[in-house]
C-alpha cells in the first residue's frame, strides 16, 4: 500500500474507531519518514534484529521479491542466483536483507533506510510496522521521532565530503562543452573553449551593463540579492553560465570561495524532486549523507549554500501560486483549462500505472513524464520541517536567506513578474549572449589550427549584418555556423551568406545532417540509391518529430526508449545522423520506478527538440487538418509565448501553412506593441510576402524602438511596416 493509496483506503473507513486508528498510525508513520521526521535512537534501535528480517521475509508475497531487492542494488544476476540457492521466496529475502544490511556504511540508520526501501515497493503497511517496532512487539527502544525534532546533523567531515563529491560531479559532467553542438564526441575541457557572455542588469526601464566578476558584489539596499532571476532566450547560453559559476567555484575563484556547497540544479532533470533529493543523487554511491541530512544543513546554514536553478521554463508547476490565510502554500489542483494532464504516479494505484506506462505509439510514456514522486511534491509545496520542494524555494517560503540564482527563458518569467508580492523578492538580469569580442574570440577557439577559415568567417559575421545581429549574439547558434564553415565547400559558403532567419540556419543544419550521414553509406551524391537513402531518413525522422512535439506539449526534454518503442530504427538512424543523443546511466536512487540502467535520450539543445516538432506540426495541415487546427488553436496559440519557438519553426517549413497560422493569430487582434513585435518576429521567420501582406493590413507602420531586437527590426524591414532598409545598416552593434 503507498501513500496515496493508503489514503483512499482509510477515508473508506473512517466508520471504524479500530481501522481508524491504525490508520492514523500508518499515515503518522509513512508521513514521517518521507518528510525526513523519522529516526531511530542511536544504538541498537538503528538496527534491525535478524528477528525483524524474518517476519518481513514471511510478509513480503513472492511477487515482490525482485522489486524489493533491486530497491535494495541487488543486482538482477545475484537476485537470480540467491532464489536458485534459496528453498524459498522466504528464505531468499532473508538472504536479500542480511546482504543489503552488511553493505551499508558504519553509522547508517538501517531501520529508516530500509523502511524508505519498503514504502518505495509499495509495501508502506510493512514500513510502517518496521518503524514503529511492531514487527517484534518485544523490541525495545522508541524508534519514533516527534514531529520537531531533527535528524542527526553531518559532521564537519561528511560536508566536506559532500563538497568534495559536488566537485567531482560537476568536473565529469557540467563542466565539459561540446565544440560542436551535434557531435557527442567533440567534447573539450571548459577552459578550451568556454567564451565570456553579456550580462546585463535591470536599471529602471533600461538595462546597465554588467561584468560578471562583479554578479557577486551585487547589493540590493546594501546586501546580496537572495533571489536573482537571469533571464535569456534560446541558445543565449543560460546553461553554460550555470557551468561557468561551478567551475569557478571548482576552481576556488574568490567570490565564490565563501560558499561551502554550490549547487547547480537543471530543472529538465530535477522535475519534482526535493532539494535534498536531488543533492544527494549527486553524491557517490558510498557517502552516507541522506537526503534529510542535506536539507536540514542547507536549512540551518543558508547563507552557506548557493543554489543555482538553470531553466525555470522547463519547471513543470506554477512558481506563483494562490496561498490561503497563515498558510506557506497551498497545492492547487489543475483547473480544466491548464494543459498538463497527466496525473503524478504517486497518486494512482498500481493497475493504473502499470497501464499508464504501457507506451503508446510515439508518444512519451507516463513514467517519462511524470517520475514518481511524493504527493507533496505534485504541487511543488513541500511537507513541515521535511524535506523542501524546489517551487518552496522559488517562491521564497524555504530557505529565504539563501542565495539562489535562477535562469529561464523570458516567457515564463513574466509568471514572477507579475506576482508583486513576488517579484520584489527577485533581482532581474538578462543575460545577452555574445558581444562583437566574444564572437571573435570564440571563432579563434573553434579553428585554433585553421587561421584562413577563421578570418573568413569573422569576416562574414562583420560583413552580413543578419548574422551578425541575429545569429552570432547566440552561442548555440554560432556553433553551428562553425560546424557548417567548417565542413561546406565554396560554393555551400557563398549560399551560406544569404541565411536570414533562425529557421534557415537550422533548415541548413538538418539538410547538411542528413547527407553528411548519407555520405559515409553512399559516396556518389548523385546517385538514385543515394537521393533513395536520403528519402529513407527523412522518413525515419518523422516519428522522432511527432515524438518531439508530444514532449514539447507535455514540458518533456528527456525521454526513455519506451517512448520510441514503436520506432526503434528511428532513434539509432537519429543518433547517427546527429539530431538524438543517447547515454546509459543508472536511475535515480529515487526513481524507483525504472530501477534498472536506463538509457536516457535528448535532443542536443530544446530548439532541436522545438525544430522537429515545427516539422511534424506543419505536416498535419495536410495529413490531419482538424487536428492541426485544433493543435494551433487550442495548444499553441493559448501558449504561443512559450511556443515563440515551435511557431517560428512551424511557418518556416511552408508558406501556406503561415499563411494560415498567421490568419489564427491575428483573430485575437494585437492587443500591445509587445505583441506586435512577436507577429513580427513570426512574419519575418516564414519569409513569405503574402504572410507579412496580412500583418500590414492590420498596421500601417511600425516605429524602431531602443530595446527591439535585431531579429524584430529585420522582420520590420521584411514586412514592409514603413521602415526603410538603410536603417539596419544604422544600428549600432548591441554589446
Amino acid at each position: 500500500m503507498n501513500l496515496s493509496s493508503g489514503l483512499s483506503f482509510c477515508r473508506m473507513r473512517r466508520t471504524s474507531s479500530t481501522m481508524d486508528g491504525f490508520c492514523h498510525l500508518y499515515l503518522l508513520m509513512i508521513l514521517l519518514m518521507r518528510s525526513g521526521d523519522v529516526e531511530t535512537n542511536p544504538g541498537p534501535d538503528r538496527i534491525v534484529s535478524e528477528k525483524e528480517f524474518l517476519k518481513l521475509s514471511k510478509q513480503i508475497k513472492p511477487s515482490y521479491y525482485k522489486e524489493v531487492g533491486i530497491n535494495l542494488d541487488i543486482s538482477i544476476a545475484e537476485l537470480g542466483q540467491i532464489e536458485k540457492e534459496s528453498q524459498n521466496t522466504s528464505d531468499a529475502l532473508m538472504t536479500v536483507f542480511t546482504r543489503w544490511r552488511d553493505k551499508q556504511p558504519p553509522g547508517t540508520d538501517i531501520r529508516a533506510l530500509l523502511a524508505e526501501e519498503l514504502e518505495s515497493s509499495d509495501l508502506g503497511s510493512l514500513s510502517g510496522k518496521l518503524l514503529a517496532g511492531s514487527l517484534v512487539p518485544n523490541r525495545t527502544g522508541a524508534p519514533v521521532r516527534l514531529p520537531g525534532s531533527q535528524p542527526q546533523p553531518l559532521s564537519a567531515d561528511l560536508i566536506e565530503r559532500c563538497a568534495d563529491d559536488l566537485r567531482s560531479k560537476y568536473r565529469t559532467t557540467l563542466c565539459k562543452i561540446r565544440a560542436d553542438p551535434l557531435i557527442p564526441i567533440s567534447i573539450v575541457q571548459f577552459g578550451d573553449m568556454y567564451t565570456n557572455l553579456v550580462l546585463e542588469e535591470e536599471y529602471r526601464q533600461s538595462k546597465r551593463p554588467l561584468e560578471y566578476s562583479d554578479l557577486f558584489d551585487l547589493k540590493v539596499n546594501g546586501e546580496f540579492p537572495k533571489r536573482i532571476m537571469v533571464q535569456g532566450e534560446a541558445g543565449t547560453g543560460k546553461t553554460t553560465f550555470c557551468a561557468k559559476i561551478a567551475w569557478d567555484w571548482i576552481n576556488d575563484s574568490s567570490a565564490l570561495q565563501k560558499f561551502v556547497w554550490v549547487l547547480v540544479v537543471p530543472f529538465r532533470e530535477a522535475k519534482q524532486y526535493t532539494i535534498g533529493e536531488i543533492i544527494k543523487s549527486y553524491l557517490s554511491k558510498g557517502n552516507p549523507a541522506t537526503a534529510c541530512q542535506i536539507t536540514e544543513y542547507i536549512r540551518s546554514n543558508p547563507k552557506d549554500v548557493f543554489i543555482a536553478f538553470d531553466g525555470l521554463d522547463e519547471f513543470d508547476g506554477k512558481v506563483v501560486q494562490q496561498r490561503k490565510a497563515d498558510s506557506k502554500s497551498e497545492c492547487q489542483q489543475p483547473k480544466p483549462a491548464d494543459q498538463t494532464k497527466v496525473r503524478s504516479e504517486s497518486k494512482m494505484n498500481k493497475n493504473e500505472r502499470q497501464k499508464l506506462m504501457q507506451p503508446k505509439s510515439g508518444s512519451p510514456t507516463s513514467a517519462t513524464s511524470q517520475p514518481r514522486v511524493k504527493s507533496a511534491e505534485a504541487c511543488g509545496s513541500s511537507s513541515e520541517r521535511g524535506e523542501i520542494a524546489l517551487g518552496d524555494i522559488l517562491r521564497s517560503d524555504e530557505l529565504a536567506t539563501c542565495p539562489v540564482l535562477v535562469t529561464s527563458r523570458p516567457w515564463k518569467v513574466k509568471e514572477i513578474r507579475w506576482d508583486d508580492s513576488l517579484s520584489k523578492r527577485y533581482t532581474f538580469l538578462h543575460l545577452e549572449g555574445f558581444s562583437k569580442e566574444n564572437v571573435e574570440d570564440y571563432i579563434h577557439k573553434y579553428f585554433q589550427d585553421d587561421g584562413a577559415k577563421t578570418d573568413q568567417l569573422i569576416q562574414l559575421t562583420k560583413e552580413n549584418v543578419i548574422i551578425s545581429e541575429n545569429m552570432a549574439p547566440y552561442p548555440i547558434y554560432i556553433a553551428m555556423v562553425c560546424l557548417m564553415w567548417r565542413e561546406l565547400g565554396d560554393e555551400k559558403q557563398e549560399k551560406f551568406k544569404s541565411l536570414q532567419t533562425f529557421s534557415q540556419i537550422f533548415d541548413e543544419m538538418f539538410e547538411f545532417l542528413k547527407v553528411h550521414y548519407a555520405q559515409k553509406e553512399i559516396a556518389d551524391l548523385d546517385s538514385p540509391s543515394f537521393q533513395a537513402f536520403r528519402s529513407q531518413i527523412e522518413k525515419l525522422m518523422e516519428p522522432i518529430a511527432q515524438v518531439a512535439f508530444t514532449g514539447l506539449q507535455e514540458n518533456i526534454l528527456s525521454f526513455k526508449e519506451g517512448d520510441f518503442e514503436q520506432c526503434s530504427d528511428s532513434i539509432e538512424t537519429a543518433c547517427r545522423v546527429g539530431v538524438l543523443s543517447q547515454e546509459k546511466k543508472l536511475s535515480s536512487i529515487y526513481d524507483k520506478s525504472n530501477p534498472y540502467l536506463q538509457s536516457t535520450i535528448f535532443f542536443p539543445h530544446k530548439l532541436f527538440q522545438e525544430y522537429m516538432a515545427g516539422a511534424h506540426l506543419a505536416s498535419l495541415y495536410e495529413l490531419d487538418p482538424n487536428e492541426f487546427n485544433r493543435l494551433i488553436e487550442q495548444v499553441v496559440l493559448p501558449r504561443k509565448e512559450e511556443f515563440r519557438y515551435l511557431l517560428y519553426f512551424t511557418v518556416s517549413q511552408d508558406k501556406t501553412v503561415a499563411h494560415h497560422v498567421m490568419k489564427c493569430m491575428l483573430q485575437g487582434g494585437i492587443q500591445n506593441p509587445e505583441e506586435m513585435d512577436f507577429f513580427v518576429d513570426v512574419s519575418f521567420e516564414s519569409q513569405d510576402l503574402d504572410t507579412a501582406a496580412l500583418l500590414r493590413g492590420r498596421i500601417s507602420s511600425l516605429t524602431i524602438q531602443p530595446l527591439m531586437t535585431a531579429h524584430t527590426i529585420a522582420g520590420c524591414i521584411f514586412t514592409g511596416l514603413g521602415v526603410h532598409r538603410d536603417v539596419v545598416s544604422l544600428i549600432s552593434y548591441k554589446h
